[in-house]
């Protein structure tokens, strides 16, 4: 330890007995101070620069017309730019432009094409997206880096452009909807629309009552078919003048329209069949005898019977059709059919009761002439008053009863031929019920649907937000714009990214770890290259160990190194460096110089050149590879691998706690590993340095044959 502590003292006295040898030491102890002050003030916040950086721009755009308005959304672009202090914009034309860019007086150009206003609209025009595109060139040879920096600030502009085309259509959107008061005339169009609705409901009522009446009239016609079918038996022996009947009812059905075919075919056959009944009572009661006699007055009972359930039929029609068809001539009408009836309940009981006598057959004629009569009168009635009156109630459903007309005048035709046709009439009739059931279904839904949709547009336009929405359109249109081109803000929560005033941490701040614990591992180069790492000329030193030596020349390293880091750090801080714990800031950054001198300073002492040339190999690969101004994750693996054995990582870490604030034991851990570097060095410069001396001084012999390299 003596020796130690002597060959440090006798370097001390050495240097204060030179002051040239002081002067240059204190050279060494500034240098690289120097090499960090240099890079943290260029570094300190070069994004804030970038107003410097010459970009031209060129715009061509010729506008485009939209809701009656010229917008040009180049000139807009332009006007903002010259706002715009990010970087220095050039306004030039495209040759001009092109040519600055070629020879590099500006680092790019942005070409606004002719149809970037009309582009941009076409989605209002006539539905297609089309995205217009800037071309932006690039000047890649005048800096390796401005375009990555150029690319970023236009990124920005784009968004800039994004959020302005925005704001402007939306603007002048909502202007012209205030100007000519579209929001009043959509409020008022919403109000007609739902009169319109309530129109259509109505409509839809109507219809369902048509709907109604083709269901009454093909349920009665139905029925009557049946009847017909049931008779179909009986056709063959029916007599001339009924198949003149049918004729004349066929005639009548093919000249009715709509509905009134079913009541004019009852109407006419009463007529027609009672002429018949009352011609069949024209007998010889002397020729015929009393059988004969008896089946044709039985028959009239059953004509009687027949005539008065038709006549109560058409009573039943009449009452159903009442529910829909409003005429001032139906209750007289009635009231005619049922003296009708009531003729046929009092022929029915003379019939029943006095038949022998030819009186009685003589008041069974007289009654039967009168219900004729009485028929005739109806048949008037009907073919004057009610006819017209249904024809034209009967209007909207006219297609459909010409079909049901077509088929009942197809009955006479094919009624003694086959059954089936019956059987196909019924079956339409009754597709037409089901039909009517459907559209009467669909009708009620439809009113359900319109219903939701006016309690829709009732209860929007009863709803506060509706209102505000509105009121915020008619008077805050910019407001409104601004609001949909940046609908959401952000704001930026810093961790360990201010001082201890509060104010966030400049760039230069940041990069400072890397450039003052790098200069401290330059001033460690720079110290084995002019001073000499070898004891030789000093009394007594063959009696030194190696270790001693090794130790004691090392004493002056340690002060040069720890004045190193001092400087360093006091530089770092008179330019204005954020530091949130300055003691332990000065402590690292000495503590870093320390190591990574001795580090140097052992690979110098074992290997020679060699170690000089291992010192700046480990130098080129921490700067590439140690995180100091990329992410690790943005490298190589290897790096991320490799940085954990780097001496700058734990210093450039412990550094970052220093600035930024402690997190737990971090510190502390990274502090351990920077020491642990030392660890190495002792086992070559205390241990193993016998061994590898020898090896050392073979390679250096073969050097001095060279006479070309030095060995000192």
């Amino acid at each position: 330890m003596k020796n130690i502590f002597t060959i440090f003292v006798n370097d001390f006295k050495r240097i204060l007995k030179k002051p040239i040898a002081a002067l240059m030491l204190f050279a060494l102890a500034l240098l690289p101070g120097l090499y960090a002050w240099i890079y943290i003030n260029c570094t300190w916040d070069p994004y804030q620069n970038t107003g410097n950086l010459p970009i031209a721009i060129v715009n061509k755009d010729k506008g485009a017309n939209i809701l009656d308005s010229n917008i040009n959304m180049g000139n807009s672009l332009v006007e903002n730019l010259k706002d715009n202090k990010s970087m220095r914009w050039l306004f030039l034309s495209d040759n001009e432009a092109e040519k600055q860019v070629r020879n590099s007086d500006v680092y790019g150009k942005i070409v606004f094409p002719e149809n970037f206003s009309q582009e941009l609209i076409t989605v209002f025009n006539t539905g297609k997206i089309i995205k217009p595109q800037l071309d932006f060139t690039i000047n890649h040879k005048k800096n390796p880096v401005t375009p990555i920096i150029v690319n970023k600030a236009v990124t920005t502009i784009k968004d800039n452009i994004n959020q302005n085309i925005a704001n402007q259509i939306i603007l002048k959107a909502l202007e012209t909807i205030e100007n000519k008061d579209l929001l009043n005339k959509f409020t008022s169009s919403i109000d007609k629309f739902i009169s319109e609705l309530e129109k259509s409901k109505d409509c839809i009522t109507d219809l369902k009552s048509i709907f109604g009446i083709l269901e009454q009239t093909a349920n009665s016609t139905n029925d009557s078919l049946s009847k017909l079918r049931k008779t179909l038996p009986t056709i063959d022996s029916l007599t001339e003048t009924t198949k003149d009947g049918i004729l004349n009812i066929q005639g009548a059905m093919d000249s009715m329209q709509g509905l009134s075919v079913v009541i004019d075919n009852t109407i006419v056959s009463l007529e027609t069949q009672g002429n018949d009944i009352i011609h069949s009572m024209n007998f010889d009661p002397q020729r015929e005898n009393a059988e004969i006699i008896s089946n044709k007055i039985d028959n009239v009972d059953a004509f009687l019977s027949d005539e008065k359930q038709k006549i109560q039929r058409i009573q039943d029609f009449l009452s159903n059709t009442g529910m829909y068809v409003s005429l001032d001539t139906l209750s007289p009408f009635q009231n005619q059919l049922q003296n009708i009836i009531n003729e046929i309940n009092d022929t029915q009981t003379i019939i029943a009761n006095n038949r022998e006598t030819m009186n009685d057959i003589k008041s069974i004629n007289k009654r039967l002439k009168s219900i004729y009569s009485q028929n005739e009168g109806v048949y008037r009635a009907y073919q004057n008053d009610i006819r017209n009156g249904m024809n034209d109630a009967y209007y909207y459903s006219t297609q459909s009863l010409n079909s049901i007309s077509s088929l009942l005048t197809g009955v006479n035709n094919v009624a003694q031929k086959s059954d089936s046709a019956l059987s196909g009439v019924i079956k339409a009739l009754d597709n037409t019920k089901e039909l009517t059931d459907n559209l009467n279904n669909i009708g009620s839904k439809i009113q359900k649907e319109i219903d939701k949709i006016i309690e829709i547009l009732q209860d929007s336009k009863k709803n506060e937000l509706y209102d505000k929405i509105i009121n915020i359109m008619k008077n805050n249109p910019k407001d409104v714009a601004d609001f949909l081109s940046k609908p959401v803000k952000t704001n930026e929560i810093a961790i360990y990214g201010t001082d201890s005033k509060g104010q966030p941490l400049a760039y230069g701040s940041k990069l400072s770890p890397f450039y003052s614990i790098l200069a401290c591992w330059v001033g460690g180069i720079g110290l084995i290259s002019v001073v000499r790492t070898e004891v030789t000329d000093m009394e007594g030193i063959e009696e030194f160990q190696n270790y001693e030596k090794f130790l004691g020349r090392f004493g002056i390293f340690g002060v040069i190194g720890l004045t190193q880091g001092f400087i360093i750090a006091i530089g770092d801080l008179l330019l204005k460096v954020q530091v949130l714990h300055i003691f332990y800031f000065i402590f690292t950054i000495m503590m870093c110089s320390l190591v990574y001198v001795f580090f140097i300073y052992t690979l110098a002492v074992c290997f020679g050149r060699i170690g000089h040339a291992l010192s700046i190999l480990a130098l080129v690969i921490q700067v590439a590879g140690s995180g100091g101004t990329f992410p690790i994750e943005l490298l190589p693996r290897i790096y991320g691998t490799l940085q954990l054995v780097m001496p700058l990582y734990p210093g450039m870490n412990a550094l970052r706690e220093t600035i930024a604030g402690f997190y737990g034991h971090d510190y502390a851990i990274y502090m351990l590993m920077l020491f642990a570097h030392t660890i190495i060095p002792l086992l070559l410069g205390l241990v193993l340095r016998n061994s590898i001396i020898n090896l050392k001084q073979k390679f250096n012999r073969q050097l001095e044959k060279s006479h070309l390299i030095t060995t000192v």
